[in-house]
Order: C-alpha cells, then structure tokens, then sequence
C-alpha cells in the first residue's frame, strides 16, 4: 500500500490493488482539506465510507453520506470537500489487467497514470 498527500490541503490517500482494480481510500484527516478539481480518463466508482462530503461533478452539487455510492464518468471535473472531521471515501478505478499478483515491489506507474487526466499542455 501507497500512502501520501497530492497538495498541503489534500487527504491523506493510500492506494492499493485488488484483482482487477486499483482501489484509492482518501481520509480527510485535517480541517480544511479537500480534493482539487480533475478528472479521469475512465469512469470510476465512488463510496463514501464514514462520515459525509460535498461532492461536485461537472458542476453539479451533491452531498454524500455513508453508504452512498455513486459514478464519476470519465472526464467529468470532480472534486470533494468533507463536511465532517475523519471522512473517508473509497475510489474504485477498475481495469480488466490489473492483478496484485503482478504487483511485486510496488503498483506499476502505468497503472497510476491512467489514474488523472493530463493537465493541458
């Protein structure tokens, strides 16, 4: 497992392999932090998993407690802010070829490119 922050405010994220799937768990351990707006290159499942966040996807608002599930299509902007302390979302990006078995020493960088959009040039 992976763990680190992509900017001061950000979640603490970890990231780890399942058979056909790189699962991303975003804890939001601090006041104040929040995910920056991006997108995918492929859809991708999001869970909340303990307490609540506000969610926006390509605009749209919504407010997500435990249990809610819900898309990110590809290349939808999407970002997060948590409404409570300790909220935790699960982000499920699935891909037919990944295995942890082929996982050795780390989680390969071409499966975690595939994980952002890039930025435009």
């Amino acid at each position: 497992m992976i763990e680190y922050r992509t900017h001061d405010n950000s979640p603490l994220t970890s990231i780890h392999v399942e058979k056909g799937a790189v699962i991303v768990t975003m804890t939001f351990d601090v006041p104040s932090c929040y995910t920056r707006l991006h997108s995918h290159t492929f859809d991708h499942w999001m869970e909340c998993v303990k307490g609540s966040a506000r969610i926006e996807i390509d605009g749209v608002v919504r407010i997500v407690k435990v249990g809610d599930k819900y898309l990110v299509e590809a290349h939808k902007q999407h970002n997060v802010h948590p409404l409570a302390l300790d909220t935790v979302l699960r982000c499920v990006h699935e891909h037919a070829d990944i295995d942890p078995e082929n996982v050795g020493d780390g989680i390969p960088i071409e499966w975690l490119t595939r994980l952002t959009d890039k930025e435009p040039a």
